[in-house]
């Protein structure tokens, strides 16, 4: 029997969720997702409250306290459903005023890679407590979005929701998650005038263009702290900086999606430090003695493939990784992995989400692993 609120199942929302609807939708547009006909007692709600409990010590007493106020948690529920969501589109895209200069101070202050990974965690835990069909199933929805959580994760999430319901947000414990969130409550550089903003989209090359009636000053100040941002002006010209992407094991894997990028520099990057040789990135595919290999079956013609992160361990067991951002591109990405292990069935072969699920893993026999 999955946990819901005794005191209003089987009712629709309460007036004040109504309310609380209404502001929040004005604020920062409708819902991307399907929105429950009383969120309070929703499973995304359920299992959002439950997450507290396995959040780092250093933070989750004062987390439990903002997760308890009903109204905070609601509007939790709404930020995923409606500006986290977003994210998740090829070029998100935040129409509302609102929205928009929230989105350009978030990402000053966190940076967009941050963002978009915080995304594409709130997709997972929306997709896992929707199919769970037991309490244990939404429970470990749950565990796993809160040990997902870094600090500034959850204080990003705190933002969004906090500045849809102000007057309802509880204050928490000195010392606590309060006193962290803080510095992301204030403007950054550019000061009120970023309120002018209306627009703001994460465009394919990773940069984020905003428009505005008076941008001028603040969003120039923006892009030369970014380093990812271009303005519009009123007559449309733009003036852009190219996005910080991490080069260090290759160039950029792609413009278009730099949470994809970094995940891959991160992941050579733990591999060199574990004693790993021959690291690669988004190459060719080949065996532990650098010779190529072929898929024998290929699909679709497609005879090689590039890893999007490759090695050797120091065993001498070639590992290649790859990553999928979004969940349309699930079963090309399914058939890339079962060519890579064609192709090399004596190599480690693995499929992640960009938010560090484990889709898929082969280990060849006879393998240690890890």
């Amino acid at each position: 029997m999955l946990e819901a609120n005794s005191t209003r199942s089987g009712l629709g929302p309460a007036p004040w969720e109504l309310r609380l609807r209404e502001d929040f939708f004005s604020r920062f547009g409708p819902a991307l997702l399907p929105v429950p006909e009383s969120l309070e007692t929703s499973r995304l709600y359920v299992a959002l409250k439950l997450s507290t409990r396995y959040m780092d010590e250093g933070f989750r007493e004062a987390a439990q306290e903002l997760f308890s106020a009903p109204a905070f948690l609601t509007s939790l529920s709404l930020s995923v459903l409606v500006y986290f969501a977003a994210w998740l589109a090829p070029e998100p895209l935040f129409s509302k005023a609102f929205a928009a200069a929230l989105t350009v101070r978030l990402s000053l202050l966190v940076g967009l890679v941050e963002l978009g990974r915080l995304a594409l965690t709130c997709l997972r835990l929306y997709e896992e407590a929707g199919s769970a069909t037991t309490q244990q199933e939404l429970e470990a929805a749950a565990e796993r979005f809160g040990k997902s959580l870094g600090g500034t994760a959850l204080r990003v999430l705190v933002v969004v929701a906090s500045l849809g319901v102000p007057q309802v947000l509880p204050k928490v414990p000195d010392g606590g998650l309060w006193t962290l969130l803080s510095p992301l409550r204030h403007a950054p550089a550019g000061g009120p005038a970023l309120e002018s903003i209306t627009t703001a989209q994460v465009v394919a090359d990773g940069s984020i263009i905003v428009t505005g009636v008076a941008t001028g000053t603040s969003a120039a100040t923006l892009c030369r702290e970014l380093a990812v941002c271009a303005m519009m002006t009123d007559v449309g010209s733009a003036s852009s900086v190219g996005p910080r992407l991490s080069n260090r094991y290759g160039k950029p894997h792609t413009r278009q999606n730099p949470p994809h990028n970094e995940a891959i520099e991160e992941e050579l990057a733990r591999r060199e430090a574990t004693g790993h040789t021959d690291l690669r990135k988004n190459q060719p595919q080949v065996d532990n003695k650098t010779q190529p290999v072929l898929d024998g079956s290929p699909v679709r013609g497609v005879r090689f493939r590039k890893p999007d992160a490759s090695s050797v361990r120091p065993d001498g067991i070639r590992h290649n990784t790859n990553y999928v951002s979004n969940p349309r591109d699930m079963k090309r990405e399914l058939e890339a992995f079962e060519s890579l292990v064609r192709a090399d069935p004596k190599a480690i072969h693995e499929l992640y989400r960009l938010d560090g699920t484990l889709v898929r893993r082969y280990v060849p026999p006879g393998v240690s692993f890890p």
